[in-house]
């Protein structure tokens, strides 16, 4: 969108890892080197960690590209799964070809391969991402996979990335006899100052620009509003050059990453939290005290009856549930079909032709929008699909119903834009949807559009509320670029708010990731 105003070639600053970027700081470079050593070496159980957006991910994909060894590499990106699971898609990974059902089966075979592998004078590898996920059961099968030896050598080598949390789960008790085994440990931290301006100047750079584009005080604004953790930084830098794009700046100075940051911050009301409980004298915590222990002993009679009503409440939602679960699943396209999505010269003339019809009424009396006209286009919202990067249906956005009134068209106009994991790309699909909306609500002024972005339910809220306010803001930008008032538009960020579907299944998730874009007349 912004490429050619900058001169680049390339977005610098998507937020998936991608190693033709890979910039490496004094601290990446030392884990990279610490980390590095420990797999030639053969060492074990290896562990990473740092917050989220630190680069871990970009890091390992780093290393796994630079090691000086023959390598069999096998990546778990979620380890939040039953054994079996765990096994199977093991298995599948290292190219095993073989579908498990017993442990047993699973273990035999596995060790023929490490052997096998061995032989070849291959390095086996297993990466396990998000690692703070595990649970203590996996956790124990991972390190009886590790006792298989040959001569006191090492045939597999076991890799944890992981958040911060990790290193708390790893010293549950339960988990002491693999943190006895972790010969390396390595904790990532977040940029400073310094780094983060090299940081920017290095992924421009590889982009393509030719000289500075961001100015000295708009970098530290960045850090300071990023506290040098690299995804951050990725994010609130795409934002600024979108944002100098639509203002037609050539620079990014402070004040248009001042503008950017309150777009991505989230209010908090820090004054509830801190407030200190009032100092009490001994007499009054006596007091509290008495009075405390007589509420609990009539209480208890209350209490009981609550666990009963809860109790109920719950055998009520498992009856609820099993029924749904029993319920017929949808399909996408029956789910939200692509029947009003894309302007036609025929449907736009006509349903300019009704605008102005109803605009002669309204000076006489109000248009009424028939109530199951609107509960039907309520239901059947336009999506545009970013999954599979296809074009769902070529069918006109406004059919031409000259037959209805305009304002139940308008009034519940709504198109889905949906984003894959992380992503904050908009295919082709979704410029033409934009186009058409622009070309329809430029012919009324009096119109208004809602952006609303939201996220599946995976991951930190914190990060993911700001996710959906940076795709919102993605949409509203390339609006405003495009000729569309900024009063006319709003765009806020949800989160994991009002999943389309749940958020337990991969289909979920996806259909949940969206930008929502709403026509309405106030």
């Amino acid at each position: 969108m912004y490429l050619a105003h900058y001169n680049l070639k390339e977005k610098p600053f998507n937020i998936s890892p991608d190693s033709r970027f890979l910039w490496l700081s004094e601290k990446h470079k030392e884990a990279l080197a610490t980390l590095k050593y420990g797999i030639m070496e053969e060492k074990g159980f290896l562990v990473l960690t740092g917050d989220i957006g630190t680069g871990k991910t970009l890091l390992i994909n780093s290393l796994v590209r630079i090691t000086e060894v023959k390598a069999l590499i096998a990546t778990i990106p979620d380890p939040d799964l039953e054994i079996m699971d765990f096994f199977n898609l093991l298995s599948n990974e290292f190219k095993m070809n073989k579908v498990f059902i017993s442990k047993g089966d699973f273990l035999i075979e596995f060790k023929q391969f490490l052997i096998e592998s061995y032989v070849s004078d291959k390095t086996v590898l297993l990466i396990i991402d998000e690692a703070q996920r595990l649970n203590h059961k996996l956790l124990e099968q991972i390190r009886m996979l590790s006792n298989i030896e040959l001569d006191n050598r090492k045939l597999i080598n076991i890799f944890f990335v992981g958040q911060t949390e990790f290193n708390h789960f790893i010293m549950d008790d339960r988990n002491r006899a693999v943190r006895q085994r972790i010969s390396v440990n390595y904790q990532l931290e977040p940029l400073s100052k310094r780094e983060t301006a090299d940081y920017i100047r290095h992924r421009l750079k590889r982009a393509g620009a030719f000289e500075e584009i961001f100015r000295p005080d708009a970098v530290r604004i960045v850090f300071n509003f990023s506290s040098g953790y690299p995804r951050l930084i990725n994010v609130i830098c795409d934002l600024a050059l979108l944002t100098g794009y639509s203002a037609g700046l050539k620079k990014i100075d402070a004040g248009v990453i001042k503008d950017c940051a309150k777009e991505l911050e989230i209010p908090t009301d820090v004054a509830k939290f801190s407030k200190k409980p009032p100092n009490l004298s001994q007499d009054q915590r006596k007091l509290n005290l008495a009075a405390i222990q007589h509420k609990e002993q009539s209480s208890v009679k209350a209490g009981f009856m609550f666990i009963c009503i809860l109790f109920c409440l719950f055998v009520g939602y498992q009856i609820y549930d099993s029924l749904a679960e029993r319920s017929p699943i949808r399909k996408q396209e029956d789910y939200a079909p692509q029947k009003n999505l894309v302007f036609s010269e025929k449907g736009f003339e006509a349903l300019k032709t009704e605008v102005g019809k109803e605009e002669e009424i309204a000076k006489v009396q109000p248009v009424e929008v028939n109530s199951s006209q609107e509960k039907e286009e309520t239901q059947n919202p336009t999506e545009v699909s970013m999954l599979d990067g296809e074009n769902s249906n070529d069918e006109d956005l406004i059919n031409d119903r000259s037959d209805a009134p305009s304002a139940g068209l308008v009034s519940n106009q709504r198109s889905i834009i949906y984003f894959d994991h992380n992503s904050n790309e908009l295919p082709q699909i979704a410029y033409e949807t934009l186009n058409n909306v622009i070309k329809f609500t430029s012919q009324r002024p009096d119109l208004k559009i809602s952006v609303e972005g939201y996220t599946d339910s995976n991951g930190d809220p914190v990060y993911n509320k700001q996710l959906s306010k940076y795709r919102a803001d993605m949409v509203k930008n390339y609006l405003i670029g495009q000729g569309i008032s900024p009063a006319n538009i709003s765009a806020v960020g949800r989160g994991p708010e009002k999943p389309l579907k749940s958020n337990e299944t991969p289909e979920g998730r996806k259909q949940n990731r969206r930008v929502e874009i709403k026509v309405h007349n106030h």
